[in-house]
């Protein structure tokens, strides 16, 4: 009974079934895609291959989620660089001291 059922579905109802399905499936992709992770593609990968398992499903969204720490290190790393430049400078009197503090505040704000 229910494969007749199933039979005497339209195609549009076919379709919005799908798409209901389909889109959650989908979700650790989308993260990843809006939060314009530089690994998409294989978060897409294990999210289109192992997704139908929890546990594929669960590591491709914990995946899209994680924040990258490697540009955070940088950020970081760029900003000491900058304020030992900017000391420097201060040290060598090429920039004035209110010069040093306002570069220094936009530095660490």
């Amino acid at each position: 009974m229910s494969f007749l059922t199933l039979l005497s579905l339209s195609w549009q109802h076919i379709i919005i079934v799908s798409l209901i399905f389909i889109i959650p499936y989908f979700i650790p992709t989308f993260i990843a895609y809006n939060r314009k992770k530089s690994n998409t593609g294989a978060i897409f990968a294990l999210n289109f291959f192992l997704g139908w398992s929890l546990i594929g499903w669960v590591g491709a969204l914990i995946w899209a989620l994680s924040n990258k720490e490697t540009n955070q290190q940088t950020i970081v790393n760029s900003n000491i660089d900058q304020l030992t430049k900017l000391k420097e400078l201060h040290d060598k009197g090429v920039i004035t001291d209110e010069e040093f503090a306002d570069q220094k505040n936009k530095l660490l704000s």
